[in-house]
C-alpha cells in the first residue's frame, strides 16, 4: 500500500554528513528497486559537490570548503539510469537551518514508498533522534458560512447486501455507479463537497448572496432527476442480480463551519439533512422550510414529519415520478 502523501518532514538535527550517509543507508533499503545513493550538498553562495557518487570525495570538498552547508541532498538511482535522468527519483535532503520555503530538518519525496517502509525507516529516527508526539491536541476553530446541503441515500441497500448471491466487487460496482450518477447530476455548479458515505452521499455547496440561487436551483434540478436516472442504471444488463430500487433525499440550508484543514463541513444543515432523509421515502424529497426560493417548476406539498433529536418538524416535499 503506497503512502497518501510522497513528502514527510521530520525536524531533527544531524551532526554532520557522515550521519546523513547513515540514514541515507536505511532510506536505500526502503527501496529495493533502486541500486545507488548520488549525493550533493549546497553552501550558501555555491555548490560543494553535485551529482557525486563516491562518499570519499564528498567527505574531502566538505573538508576543503570554506563555507556553511545550506543542505545535503541524496536521490536513489537504479545503476542503468544517468545523471541526467534524475527527476522522479526518490530523494532526501537535509537542510541544517531555515533556508528559503524549506524548514529546518529531514525531509524525503517517495513516489513508490510503502506503509510498511516508511514504519521501518520511521522506527531508525525514532530511535535514533527520539522523535516523539508530545499527545496534546491542536485546537483550532472553524469559519461560519453559508451552506446548502444534501443527502441522498439507495433505500433498503443493507438487506440488499445480505442476499446471498451479491458479493462485494458487485455492490461496488452499484456504489461506483451510484456515486457517479450523483456527481455528474451537479456537474453544471459542483458543490464544494462530494462525500461519499456508504450507502449515500453528502453533497454540500458554501454559498453566499451572489450563488445562492445558482446553487439550489442546480442542486434541485440534480436531485429531482435521480430516481428516473437510477432506474436506467439499475436495468442495465451488468447488474443483472438486481439493485436497490429507490432514492431518498434531505436537503437543508443554513449556517455551518468548515472543518479547519480540511474540505468537510460540520452544522445544523447537515445534520437535518441527514434527519429528513431518513425519513424520506423513496423516490421522494424532504426540504427544510429553511431553503430559500424554490423555483415553482418543483411542486411541493407543505407537510410535517417527526426526525430525531427535533421532534415535530415542518418541511416541503417534493412527490417522485
Amino acid at each position: 500500500m503506497s503512502l497518501a502523501s510522497p513528502t514527510r518532514h521530520y525536524p531533527i538535527e544531524i551532526s554532520d554528513f557522515a550521519d546523513f550517509w547513515d540514514l541515507c543507508g536505511h532510506f536505500l533499503k526502503m527501496h529495493p528497486q533502486c541500486s545507488e545513493v548520488v549525493y550533493s550538498v549546497m553552501g550558501v553562495q555555491d555548490p560543494i559537490a553535485e551529482n557525486e557518487r563516491d562518499v570519499s570525495t564528498v567527505l574531502k570538498q566538505l573538508h576543503l570548503a570554506d563555507e556553511e552547508v545550506k543542505f545535503f541532498k541524496a536521490k536513489l538511482i537504479s545503476r542503468t539510469m544517468s545523471t541526467s535522468e534524475l527527476t522522479e527519483n526518490p530523494e532526501i535532503m537535509y537542510f541544517p537551518k531555515h533556508a528559503d520555503d524549506m524548514h529546518q530538518g529531514l525531509t524525503f519525496c517517495s513516489e513508490s514508498l510503502s506503509k510498511l517502509s516508511l514504519y521501518e525507516f520511521e522506527n531508525v529516527l525514532f530511535e535514533k533522534y527520539g522523535i516523539h508526539d508530545d499527545g496534546l491536541p491542536i485546537i483550532e476553530f472553524g469559519k461560519p458560512c453559508e451552506i446548502l446541503a444534501a443527502i441522498i441515500d439507495l433505500r433498503g441497500f443493507s438487506s440488499f447486501c445480505e442476499k446471498p448471491n451479491i458479493e462485494s466487487p458487485y455492490t461496488c460496482g452499484l456504489m461506483y455507479s451510484f456515486y457517479q450518477l450523483v456527481s455528474k447530476s451537479f456537474y453544471k455548479y459542483p458543490p464544494e463537497l462530494i462525500k461519499y458515505l456508504g450507502d449515500g452521499v453528502l453533497a454540500v455547496w458554501e454559498t453566499n448572496f451572489e450563488d445562492r440561487q445558482v446553487a439550489i436551483d442546480i442542486c434541485l434540478e440534480g436531485v429531482n432527476e435521480m430516481n428516473s436516472k437510477w432506474k436506467v442504471v439499475r436495468r442495465s444488463p451488468q447488474f443483472s442480480h438486481g439493485a436497490p430500487e429507490e432514492v431518498a433525499i434531505g436537503i437543508s440550508f443554513g449556517l455551518a463551519s468548515q472543518l479547519p484543514g480540511t474540505d468537510d463541513y460540520i452544522g445544523r444543515p447537515i445534520n437535518i439533512a441527514s434527519r429528513l432523509c431518513s425519513v424520506c421515502p423513496g423516490g421522494d424529497i424532504f426540504i427544510d422550510k429553511s431553503v430559500p426560493s424554490i423555483s415553482p417548476q418543483f411542486p411541493k406539498e407543505d407537510t410535517s414529519v417527526h426526525i430525531r433529536s427535533f421532534g415535530r418538524y415542518y418541511i416541503w416535499r417534493v412527490r417522485g415520478d
